[in-house]
């Protein structure tokens, strides 16, 4: 039978493996979820059979001869994980996404296994199984962490070669044609924005304005506080704080904490319309953060996402009997961030404003060129965005 226990801060299930000793799944963050997981594996330790007695005269037949000790089966995948998870060191939203994929992928398929039992064919027939029920983002991602994890395993010493490997062989996905990322001009953004308004508040149709204006990404925006926020006297600007620029939501628990890469931290120029538009806004309200839902509270992805985001941009039909069709089926919030680098990318500036602009590092020889022409450059990224703006308007009006 398989049993739980506390293990640190989680819970682990424990089990008899079939070479013997007792194996491992650790990570669970509850004991009912330990639980029910334990309840999904088989006990492996069966009784063997008693030998027939031998007289100490009786001359040795193969049938009486011991068979040769099996060499052991080597440390199991579940047992090496729960050494691992204690050497990485990664973003609370990086954890909290390795700890779901390994507790609903891997561990359910490799827990129980030897790290040298695991070969490159059981691999890439487990991988290409997923492909038919996950989308390729998430088997991707299973994949890339299966390779990581066995990666520091052979850095370890307990295995000689990674079983996850690339194959040039086949059919492989490399051959598809690549999926370009949906994103929304200037007059899409500004329908979407006018749909969201009746949804929800002038607030959150501020949000997708800015979003589609500044290359933020979700974090960045509902973290966003006045503090941050420099609209008045000089270049208006927004700052995303190094150590507090991003509001992180964990398992339902909301945290400030740095934003996705060093790089992010970073102070995002204003065209004025924006700047005006954020100062009105925040003369509106009296809330510490710049974007709230409509009762003023922290914004959450997912019920965004859900009750606004979705039928603004796919369709739904009003309580009113209004039927808004679809307007850019497919496109996700973090499209607008896509958005704005298309529209970089379009009004010709150089991929050195746009990786500072969106948080991308660069080498340090390319900021200290940038240096000498930004301001040359911002004023050109500002012209251009007033520009899509102004059509945007023009194109409401007319």
């Amino acid at each position: 039978m398989a049993w739980v226990e506390k293990h640190g801060r989680t819970w682990r299930v424990r089990y008899w493996r079939e070479d013997g000793p007792a194996g491992s799944v650790p990570g669970f963050q509850s004991e009912p979820e330990a639980r029910e997981h334990a309840a999904t594996l088989q006990d492996h330790r069966t009784p063997q059979p008693t030998a027939p007695a031998v007289r100490a005269d009786a001359p040795l037949t193969p049938a009486f001869i011991a068979p040769a000790e099996e060499e052991p089966a080597g440390v199991g995948f579940a047992d090496w994980l729960e050494t691992w998870w204690d050497t990485i060191d990664v973003g609370d939203n990086t954890l909290a996404s390795y700890r779901s994929l390994t507790k609903n992928h891997l561990l359910p398929r490799w827990g129980s296994i030897p790290l040298t039992g695991i070969t490159p064919s059981q691999v890439q027939v487990w991988v290409k199984e997923l492909h038919t029920t996950h989308r390729p983002s998430t088997v991707s991602a299973i994949r890339k962490l299966l390779a990581l994890i066995l990666a520091d395993a052979v850095e370890e010493g307990l295995l000689t070669t990674n079983p996850v490997r690339k194959r040039n062989r086949g059919r492989t996905r490399s051959h598809d044609p690549a999926q370009e990322k949906i994103w929304a001009d200037e007059h899409e953004v500004r329908a979407i924005a006018s749909r969201v308004l009746q949804l929800a508040s002038p607030n959150q149709a501020l949000l997708v304005i800015t979003a589609a204006y500044t290359g933020m990404r979700w974090g960045e925006l509902a973290g966003l506080r006045r503090e941050n926020c420099h609209l008045s006297g000089g270049q208006p600007r927004l700052v995303i704080h190094p150590q507090s620029g991003a509001l992180h939501e964990i398992n339902g628990h909301l945290t400030y904490g740095p934003p996705k890469t060093p790089a992010s931290a970073r102070t995002i120029t204003l065209p004025a319309f924006l700047a005006e538009l954020l100062a009105n806004e925040l003369n509106r309200h009296r809330h510490a953060h710049v974007f709230t839902s409509i009762d003023g509270k922290h914004l959450r992805r997912s019920c965004f996402g859900r009750r606004t985001w979705a039928p603004a941009v796919n369709g739904t039909n009003l309580s009113d009997g209004t039927v808004w069709k679809p307007l850019k089926p497919g496109l996700t919030f973090h499209g607008l961030r896509h958005s704005h680098k298309t529209w970089m990318i379009e009004d010709g500036l150089p991929d050195v404003v746009q990786a500072r602009r969106l948080g991308h590092r660069m080498g340090r020889d390319i900021d200290d060129i940038y240096s000498h022409v930004a301001s040359a450059l911002n004023d050109k990224l500002l012209s251009a965005l007033t520009a899509r703006w102004n059509r945007s308007v023009s194109a409401t009006a007319a």
